[in-house]
């Protein structure tokens, strides 16, 4: 799908110990800095979205009422539907 996770490196994280594949990302974090690092691979936005799905969860609940997938979706659509209203006010 085309998903990479970000992982911010350590420290004191080493090129030449480790996996190969962990390598890249360390070497780029070095290269970059923090700050163009960060801006690049977007590391930081998690937090907002699992705020987002933490206040729909506490507003709406973690279950459906519905049974079929298909009332499922309707119910969701609704839900999303007046939480972006709630927003948006």
């Amino acid at each position: 799908m085309g998903i990479e996770s970000v992982v911010k490196p350590k420290r004191n994280a080493r090129l030449d110990t480790g996996p190969p594949a962990r390598r890249l990302p360390v070497s780029r974090y070095i290269e970059l800095g923090h700050e163009a690092w960060v801006r690049l691979t977007g590391y930081g936005r998690r937090w907002a979205v699992e705020t987002v799905y933490s206040t729909f969860k506490r507003l709406f609940g973690e279950g459906c009422m519905t049974r079929t997938l298909e009332n499922v979706a309707r119910e969701l659509v609704g839900k999303v539907a007046l939480y972006n209203m709630l927003v948006n006010m």
